[in-house]
């Protein structure tokens, strides 16, 4: 019997080691071309844990202790993106310098336009957010703008938080008062600015480049690839109801939009070699950590992330899935940043972001 079991921990022990080189393997494997890799990568710390664990119990045990070293090694080349899922820098209590800009990045989801979240008065608190936070830059995804209606946050913000500058695409329209897209507010000129219209999706990208003084900066605000995750499909991955036939259509489905993302990626990057100046880039990736589109997008411009340089602790940033990152701010390598944050009133399915970004190169 105790051979037996030992067996099936062996057995157990080594899907838990591929299923972290599957995590390993996901940056480098662009999902266009195979997306079976990401799918583990949604469940990285999980499976990082579950080997952890594992050792440790093979370590307790009073024979073949030596087992432990089958975890080891991914869990040693695991480590870098384990750091990214966690971070412990102090709060800087040091006032705003002239060189520093506040940068707040937040999918909205359309401001509980259909009262999805049950809660009343969200763009009202939404901007009471905004207002204690004065920031400087704010980059939203999933915007929605109706001019007929009472409350217009946009109008609020350009008066009340003096962010003057706007640039913003539409995603959906329904003439002639309602869009619904991608939005970027700025205390500073705007002196260029563009759209990235990603074939065959309501997801898009724009950029701006803002004038401070005598520096001027790129900033890109990205809404890369949704789930599109339908109640039925939520059911499936809670356990609820599950059946076989929706578990395939749910996992085509995802594996659609990590082939999309793929593809947005190599664009926004393309797009980011042409750009002479220095870029801050915000937005929803909809990807985890470990995923080849934050990656990708991350090293291809030698990128700092804000979360790493400056958060502190588990910085989850879906309320649907707590231990997911989906949502950045990434820094060009000359800026240094601090105070890291995220918001903890559940106003919208993503919790924003902000930091303090000092733009003078070191």
């Amino acid at each position: 019997m105790r051979r037996l079991l030992r067996w099936f921990y062996l057995l157990v022990n080594a899907f838990a080691v591929i299923a972290l080189f599957c995590c390993l393997f996901t940056r480098f494997v662009n999902p266009n071309s195979f997306a079976f890799f990401e799918l583990f990568g949604l469940v990285f710390p999980i499976i990082f844990v579950a080997n952890i664990a594992i050792s440790i119990v093979w370590i307790m045990a009073k024979e073949h202790k030596h087992n432990f070293l089958f975890s080891l090694i991914p869990l040693l080349l695991s480590l870098p993106i384990a750091g990214s899922y966690f971070s412990a820098k102090a709060e800087s209590n040091e006032l705003k310098k002239e060189t520093e800009i506040k940068v707040i990045s937040y999918n909205v989801r359309d401001f509980c336009l259909n009262g999805w979240k049950n809660k009343n008065d969200i763009k009202k608190k939404i901007f009471k957010y905004l207002e204690n936070e004065q920031p400087d830059i704010i980059c939203f995804q999933e915007f929605s703008n109706d001019d007929q209606e009472k409350y217009n946050i946009m109008q609020h913000i350009k008066k009340e938080l003096g962010l003057k500058h706007f640039y913003h695409n539409q995603t959906y329209t329904k003439p002639p008062h309602y869009f619904m897209g991608n939005l970027i507010c700025s205390r500073y000129p705007i002196v260029n600015c563009g759209d990235m219209k990603f074939q065959k999706t309501g997801n898009s990208a724009i950029w701006v480049d803002i004038k401070k003084g005598n520096d001027t900066i790129r900033i890109y605000n990205s809404h890369l690839e949704s789930y599109r995750l339908s109640k039925e499909n939520k059911e499936q991955i809670s356990g609820e109801n599950v059946e076989t036939n929706k578990v395939k259509q749910l996992i085509h489905k995802m594996f659609r939009a990590m082939q999309k993302r793929g593809v947005q990626a190599d664009e926004i990057v393309e797009s980011m070699k042409t750009c002479p100046y220095p870029i801050i880039s915000c937005g929803d990736f909809n990807s985890p950590v470990c995923s080849y589109t934050y990656q990708h997008i991350l090293h291809s411009n030698d990128f700092k992330d804000a979360f790493v340089e400056a958060g502190y602790g588990i910085s989850s940033t879906f309320d649907w899935w707590p231990h997911l990152r989906l949502d950045y701010i990434l820094l060009d390598s000359d800026f240094s940043c601090r105070n890291y944050k995220k918001g903890t009133e559940q106003l919208s399915d993503h919790f924003p972001i902000s930091c303090l970004i000092d733009i003078e190169k070191k």
